[in-house]
């Protein structure tokens, strides 16, 4: 199983026992973006905020202070409107 084929709480229950960072499950979820960059899935990416936003959930993680379930989880939001 790929660190993209997790589900949320699969990824959230990973995050909390330490098997990989935020970092690292961001990471990998900007990679498979990049790979289908051909299918117009998103007109918006921006990995570096991304990355940013998983490297301060990792911080918060290791002082024991998450924001909740769903702290360090990357999201993408379809626009269909």
């Amino acid at each position: 199983m790929t660190l993209t084929s997790l589900t949320i709480s699969g990824a959230r229950d990973n995050l909390k026992s330490g098997e990989f960072s935020s970092e690292e499950l961001t990471k990998e979820h900007i990679s498979a973006v990049e790979k289908g960059k051909n299918l117009n899935a998103f007109i918006t990416s921006t990995p570096e905020i991304a990355l940013d936003l998983a490297r301060d959930s990792d911080a918060r993680r290791a002082r024991g202070e998450t924001l909740g379930g769903m702290d360090g989880i990357p999201i993408g939001i379809k626009d269909l409107f």
